[in-house]
This record gives C-alpha cells, sequence and structure tokens, in this order.
C-alpha cells in the first residue's frame, strides 16, 4: 500500500469522527426547555456537512491513480475544507456563551484536535506531492 492510499484512509477516518462528534462522540447541548436549539446545534449541523466533504474528499484521494497532482490538489483542498471546517465553531457560527456548556467544554475542543490533525496531515500529503519538474527539482 502506498502513501497515498494510507493518506487517503486517514483522511476518511477523521472525515467520518469530525462528522461524529457533534451528534454522537461529543455531543453539543440540547434542546432548550421550549424546544429551541442553541447556536452549537446549528454549528454541529454544519460540522456534520463539513465531515462528509472531508470522507468524500478522502474516498476521492483513495481512488486516485498515478497522479501526483492530482494528490497535491486534493490534498490542498483539504487543507482549505479544514480552515472552513475549524471557523465554523471559532469564528462563524460559535457555540454557547457559558465555558461550561457541553459544546464548549467537550465538542469544539474535540473537534479543534480532530481537525488540527486533519489540517496537518493535509499539508504533509501536499509538501510530499508537490509538483516537480523534468529535472525533479520541486517547486
Amino acid at each position: 500500500m502506498n502513501k497515498n492510499k494510507i493518506f487517503g484512509i486517514i483522511f476518511v477516518i477523521l472525515g467520518v469522527l469530525i462528522m461524529l462528534t457533534p451528534g454522537t462522540i461529543a455531543p453539543t447541548c440540547p434542546a432548550m426547555a421550549d424546544g429551541k436549539f442553541m447556536k452549537c446545534h446549528w454549528m454541529g449541523q454544519a460540522i456534520k456537512g463539513a465531515g462528509g466533504v472531508m470522507t468524500v474528499l478522502g474516498l476521492v484521494y483513495t481512488a486516485i491513480c498515478c497522479k501526483k497532482q492530482m494528490f497535491f490538489a486534493l490534498a490542498i483542498s483539504n487543507v482549505v475544507v479544514g480552515i472552513y471546517a475549524i471557523l465554523l465553531p471559532a469564528k462563524l457560527i460559535g457555540g454557547c456563551m457559558k465555558p461550561e456548556m457541553a459544546c464548549r467544554a467537550k465538542t469544539m475542543p474535540m473537534l479543534y484536535i480532530l481537525i488540527g490533525l486533519y489540517i496537518v496531515i493535509s499539508i504533509v500529503a501536499a509538501i510530499l506531492n508537490r509538483p516537480c519538474n523534468e529535472s525533479h527539482q520541486c517547486k
């Protein structure tokens, strides 16, 4: 098994873990007494979507054969999706105001760790698959 298949499998695993975190692994805050959801619920829904995209990108990464430029492009797209996913809880949607709430205490730290790993591994994959010219000098 070559390094790109291993990267693809890692991307799939991390994508699935990110997708499952807000609902199963480290759930966001429950609905309020009146049945309305807090904003962390919607952050969790958006993270599930981003995790699904990460999983699909990992599957595509695993399925591609022999095109270094494609691996490089997919790794760069993984970085972009990872940055978007980390911005969802950090700035774009956020979580509850109180630090003792479930989303702040469990969900968001778990997401930061998983998405951070996803971004770092994507950067490593991009570096290892960067385009080279005929004289094997990489740009």
